[in-house]
């Protein structure tokens, strides 16, 4: 008899913890850790649009064609999670054997840059006399969304 009492109470106990953990995970959602993230969103965002040189990528290589051109062929990627880059402003540096500068170009990527994209280029330019390498640098970019 003493057995059949406790049986209800071990049942009203396991009910009552149930619920106070029902309610405990209801609460916790009620915090709106959405605007948390989207606090964090903004300030990466904001943080993106400031520099993209932080986040933009370049590599590359040259060539010589027959008609006495530099071809200059590469990539840009885009490291940045939130921001689309455009008007991406590339400068090609040409050096001499011992790597002292010759000359340098600047040319401008047309194509937007969407987060985590890559763009291709290829650009032909006049042969530079006495240049042996390029170097490849993005100098400015304009950070579109």
């Amino acid at each position: 008899m003493f057995e059949l009492q406790l049986r209800p109470m071990k049942q009203g106990m396991i009910i009552a913890a149930t619920c106070l953990l029902i309610a405990g995970c209801n609460s916790a959602n009620n915090q709106h850790p959405s605007a948390k993230y989207e606090e964090k969103k903004a300030s990466m965002a904001d943080m993106e649009k400031d520099s993209p040189l932080k986040f933009l990528k370049i590599s590359g290589s040259h060539r010589s064609n027959l008609i006495n051109q530099t071809v200059v062929e590469g990539e840009v990627v885009n490291k940045a999670t939130l921001t689309t880059y455009k008007d991406i402003k590339l400068q090609f540096t040409f050096l001499d054997k011992e790597g002292g500068t010759i000359e340098k170009q600047k040319h401008n990527l047309d194509e937007e840059v969407k987060p985590g994209a890559t763009a291709d280029f290829k650009i032909k330019v006049k042969h530079v006399k006495d240049a042996t390498s390029v170097t490849m640098d993005i100098v400015d970019a304009v950070a579109d969304k």
